[in-house]
């Protein structure tokens, strides 16, 4: 019995957890470039005796157009590169903007690398009219009207074993290792962004299922008690 207690207290622990990871996903339905955290009984599911860690769904993302020149979206297995307090961070999040300085940052403030390290667009080009002659091609080469200015630094993930997930939209390597993408691995489209992958249909119908799971787990737990309390009272007599 003690052992029957055990695992349904586990089970709970799990189906704890798994809900975390369903609220988040709907938490970011709408957070450009999410990728899906899978829960760890679709994860356990997907095993089927064989090694594999993939805790997080990188299917493409449907693309919305925006027609801003500084959205920017990727098709193909890749990952702009950027600069925060943990050192190099991966993201697909592409909705990028321009500081007063003239740095290209995301939209949280992040420095977007470039092979020139960061990109400083010079202040007489911020303004509203001359952004729009801003343009990055479809291997992230960035152009001031026929200038070549820069180029985006686009890594790709060739194992999961090694990323971890971050806040939103983020991933990271705890090395700082990461593996520049080829061009023929992705595609640039300036004037869109990509959509979180998440289907919150999906999510809710997971979450009712882990409900339910929960509250049949719960049931085990107190039946469990229930008999360990009788057989002690039977015990004393």
């Amino acid at each position: 019995m003690d052992r029957g207690l055990f695992d349904a207290a586990r089970s709970m622990h799990i189906k704890m957890k798994n809900m975390e990871i369903v609220a988040n996903n709907l938490a970011n339905v709408n957070t450009t470039g999410y990728k899906r955290e899978i829960p760890f009984s679709e994860y356990l599911a997907r095993l089927e005796n064989k090694p594999m860690k993939q805790l997080s769904n990188m299917q493409q993302g449907n693309l919305i157009e925006t027609d801003s020149p500084l959205n920017v979206a990727l098709t193909g297995n890749a990952f702009f590169m950027i600069k925060t307090e943990r050192g190099i961070e991966l993201t697909r999040n592409g909705n990028f903007m321009l500081t007063k300085n003239g740095d290209l940052v995301t939209h949280d403030g992040y420095p977007v690398l470039t092979q020139g390290g960061t990109l400083n667009i010079f202040e007489e080009t911020i303004n509203k009219d001359k952004t729009k002659q801003l343009a990055i091609t479809d291997n992230g080469e960035i152009k001031y009207g026929n200038q070549i200015i820069d180029k985006l630094m686009i890594a790709k993930i060739t194992d999961q074993h090694e990323i971890e997930r971050d806040q939103g939209s983020r991933f990271f390597n705890e090395n700082q290792e990461y593996e520049l993408a080829d061009e023929s691995d992705y595609q640039v489209h300036q004037g869109f962004l990509e959509e979180s992958n998440t289907n919150p249909f999906q999510e809710m119908q997971e979450m009712i299922s882990l409900n339910k799971e929960f509250e049949t787990a719960q049931r085990t737990i107190q039946s469990i008690d229930k008999m360990l309390g009788e057989s002690k009272e039977i015990g004393k007599t």
